[in-house]
């Protein structure tokens, strides 16, 4: 091959190497300055949050709820408060009756001589929903499947007993309705008995079960937030005690369980409410875990405040007036 020839196939090379290039770089897309932050965003470790130990949970602060929120009809999709996204595989324990809702966390069983099984179904919606406002409400979860059961009031433990959580050893609530009853109500208790399983999961089950009753149910009621609320109508756990202590419930706040309990649930509630708000909740999540026995009043006030229970019922009972 002559000289003139070999520089001619060369040039013919180069150019098709540089047009090669050209169409290489061109089918290439440059990656804009949100698609490298993305890129970036996911190579990096996932961020590590502290979660409270399960024997000191801390209490979220007390919102200013509204008290008809919980009447309302809580739809998925809705973009109402707090949606139910966390599945808790397996089944709970198995209850009497027949089981008539299976959601996330709760399974459902209804017994005879109560709402019917359509009604019961229903109310374990809403009450999934309701779970899901009071763990966000305490800032604790389930981390094990709980049963309610729904049964009538002639199967209840005890005269007027509406509702119990049995939270030692496999945990389940259930609550006693007769036909016809308001359903509302009915779930403002099972949302109750569902806080009562919260404290077990946050404080531990011996914690739970030598817990002192003015705390253990006034807890339990403040979780329930709205629900509770909306039983009475009132704005705030201060408020509601303020109307009740004004009519004249001033005495022992200790003997109040031995009249009416609804009075002495919204009046303890009021009280862990002003015990978290002025003293913080850390001091309370001690105060929870010094019970002595169901006994009220018995918790170790003295060594967690520095002051008696009732020398602190007394400074709370004078915001009241």
């Amino acid at each position: 091959m002559s000289r003139n020839n070999s520089a001619v196939i060369a040039l013919i090379i180069t150019a098709t190497l540089i047009v090669l290039i050209g169409l290489t770089g061109a089918s290439t897309p440059q990656r804009s300055s949100n698609a490298l932050a993305n890129s970036a965003s996911l190579a990096l470790p996932p961020t590590v949050t502290d979660t409270p130990s399960p024997t000191t949970p801390t209490a979220t602060a007390t919102p200013q709820p509204t008290a008809t929120l919980a009447r309302r009809e809580f739809n998925e999709g809705d973009g109402v408060k707090f949606v139910p996204t966390v599945f808790l595989p397996g089944r709970g324990p198995t209850l009497p009756g027949e089981m008539v809702y299976s959601g996330r966390r709760l399974d459902v069983y209804v017994g005879g001589g109560t709402f019917s099984a359509d009604e019961v179904a229903s109310l374990g919606v809403k009450a999934e929903w309701a779970l899901s406002y009071i763990q966000k409400r305490f800032d604790a979860e389930l981390t094990r499947r709980i049963s309610v059961g729904v049964y009538s009031t002639s199967q209840a433990p005890g005269k007027g007993t509406r509702g119990i959580a049995y939270t030692y050893g496999d945990t389940n609530v259930r609550i006693y309705y007769r036909p016809g009853e308001d359903q509302h109500d009915a779930l403002v208790v099972l949302s109750h008995e569902m806080a009562h399983a919260l404290q077990a999961e946050a404080y531990g089950k011996d914690a739970q079960s030598r817990s002192d009753t003015v705390l253990l149910e006034g807890l339990a009621s403040w979780i329930s937030g709205e629900y509770w609320l909306s039983l009475s109508g009132a704005t705030s756990f201060q408020s509601r005690a303020r109307e009740l202590y004004q009519s004249g419930y001033t005495g022992n706040l200790a003997t109040l369980g031995r009249g009416s309990l609804d009075v002495a649930y919204d009046m303890w509630a009021g009280f862990v409410d002003y015990l978290g708000r002025t003293y913080g909740w850390e001091k309370f999540n001690r105060l929870y875990l010094s019970g002595r026995g169901r006994s009220p009043g018995s918790a170790d006030y003295q060594g967690v405040y520095g002051k008696s229970f009732q020398e602190l019922y007394t400074e709370w009972y004078a915001t009241l007036k």
